[in-house]
């Protein structure tokens, strides 16, 4: 009888996937329980950095706490504080949410693998790493580390109340604590990410939207020096002017004043303190628009105009891919814009854009509007970024994503603003569109898989059976356009592209390459 138990219990154990799967891992913290799936070990919520709670609250991100027993590493931490959308709804959020999840495909073998940070969007107010089309096994069982972390959104993330000032010391950065969260993570990615068997000098960022936003920022920025080796922005703008600090500090105030926090510094930073999550996110929810909350010039992380620090070659030099898709403008409406009302911005010169713009056929204000919005934000800023990478000496490629699902053909004008993504990740988890990929749409999943990838592990995209990616430059004015047939295309909208970058100089006193 004991025998039969025995053999019974052995059964169970061996066909439980939970149990069988179980795999531990030490960093400087501690042991990390996690699993293994599909092949690929996971390890989630695991803190980088204290809980920005209480005295934290409005501070640099703190060392992360120690802990004596194995910490369970099977589930994601909390998002950040935010307003619940369609895809974080079903996720809990806290305000101790610096927490990071790594996939790996080996934690044994003496070669050290590449590693890829992902940084996500949701203009800054949005988002987490739990969100189903984040899952790393995909792009992980291709030979690379993946990490993904949480940051800090919102008033929570980028705020610079004067009242803060008076607690820092001369060295601190303050106010960007979202970027600073980044930094953090990064840090974190150097001291452990060896035991999940990555090799830290071979280090890829790469985010969307806001997260591309975040990866040109700390390109940008002289405290993440060193912290990656390549850097992948998809729509993450570049182009767009950055707050002043004093433009920060005025809406912070503003903020604070509308919240009740008035008095001296030290009064300010305890009613700021005292404020309830819940009352954060209500104030939140009366703004009409997602564009107000962003990166600002603080002097420590980011030093000036992030467009004109690329310019003028005052970046980490790294390899660079930057790109976008072919339907940016369906973020105009979230961000309070409206792309034929925004043509009036051109001014006396609207007769010429638009000739440029009808150069192969007339357009109605709507399509002429729809593809000045993506040009203006997106289109120029990718290309004009990465002609300055590729000046300052490090290798530079640029996309356009225009490939639509075929579910989702004619639906909209082409893809939407963070339609990449899934097809970056791959469709694991994603039901809404998994379901109905059809066997065109996952070869080109597996296109994009590879290139990304392929980019992590040499910096360079390419590998025999892929279309041909060449360098972009001034020179050589290269876009790979993905679509139904991926192919490089030379001067991809350069009479567009030359509208828009010339803008640029006029406001920011600099001629594009």
């Amino acid at each position: 009888m004991r025998r039969f138990v025995l053999a019974l219990f052995v059964a169970i154990v061996a066909a439980s996937p939970v149990l069988a799967a179980r795999i531990a891992i030490r960093i400087d913290h501690g042991v990390l329980n996690g699993e293994t799936e599909d092949d690929v070990q996971v390890f989630r919520g695991i803190p980088f950095a204290a809980p920005p709670t209480g005295d934290l609250r409005w501070r640099a991100p703190q060392p992360a706490p120690i802990w004596t027993t194995a910490r369970d590493a099977t589930d994601f931490g909390p998002i950040c504080p935010q307003i619940p959308r369609e895809y974080t709804k079903s996720l809990s959020q806290s305000e101790d949410c610096l927490s990071l999840n790594v996939w790996t495909p080996n934690t044994t073998s003496p070669a050290k693998l590449p590693v890829m940070v992902w940084i996500y969007g949701g203009a800054f107010v949005n988002g987490g790493s739990a969100m189903q089309f984040y899952d790393g096994t995909d792009l992980a069982k291709r030979g690379v580390v993946v990490v993904s972390f949480n940051y800090r959104l919102g008033e929570l993330g980028f705020f610079a109340h004067p009242a803060l000032a008076s607690e820092r010391t001369a060295d601190e950065a303050t106010g960007n604590f979202g970027l600073l969260d980044q930094i953090a993570a990064l840090k974190w990615v150097q001291k452990n990410i060896a035991a999940f068997g990555g090799d830290t000098s071979n280090v890829t960022i790469f985010g969307e939207s806001a997260g591309g936003m975040s990866v040109n920022d700390l390109i940008a920025s002289p405290i993440a020096r060193g912290l990656f080796a390549k850097a992948i922005s998809q729509s993450g703008l570049g182009l767009n002017e950055v707050p002043s600090l004093q433009k920060a500090q005025q809406a912070s105030t503003d903020w604070g004043t509308a919240m009740g926090v008035t008095g001296s510094d030290a009064e300010a930073l305890a009613k700021l303190r005292a404020l309830k999550v819940d009352d954060i996110l209500k104030h939140r929810a009366t703004e009409t628009t997602e564009g107000n909350i962003a990166p600002f010039i603080d002097g420590k992380v980011v030093t000036g105009q992030v467009s004109v620090l690329f310019a003028k070659g005052d970046i980490a030099k790294v390899p660079y891919i930057a790109g976008s898709n072919s339907n940016e403008a369906s973020l105009a409406k979230a961000i309070g814009s409206d792309p034929v009302k925004d043509l009036s911005k051109f001014g006396d010169a609207l007769p010429k854009v638009r000739a440029i713009y009808e150069a192969n056929g007339k357009l109605t204000d709507e399509e002429f509007g729809r593809q000045a919005f993506g040009d203006s934000l997106f289109t120029a800023a990718a290309q004009t970024l990465a002609s300055f990478v590729d000046k300052a000496g490090a290798p530079a490629r640029v996309y356009q994503f225009a490939y639509v699902a075929d579910h989702f053909r004619g639906k909209a004008p082409g893809v939407n603003h963070g339609g990449e993504i899934p097809f970056v990740f791959g469709f694991r988890g994603l039901g809404f569109l998994g379901h109905f990929a059809s066997d065109a749409d996952r070869k080109v999943a597996t296109e994009m898989g590879d290139y990304w990838t392929n980019f992590a592990k040499a910096g360079d995209p390419n590998a025999p059976g892929l279309p041909e990616w060449p360098a972009f430059s001034t020179a050589s004015q290269n876009t790979l356009v993905i679509d139904d047939t991926t192919k490089a295309v030379a001067d991809f909208r350069k009479g567009q592209v030359g509208v828009m970058t010339a803008r640029w100089g006029q406001r920011v006193g600099m001629t594009a390459p």
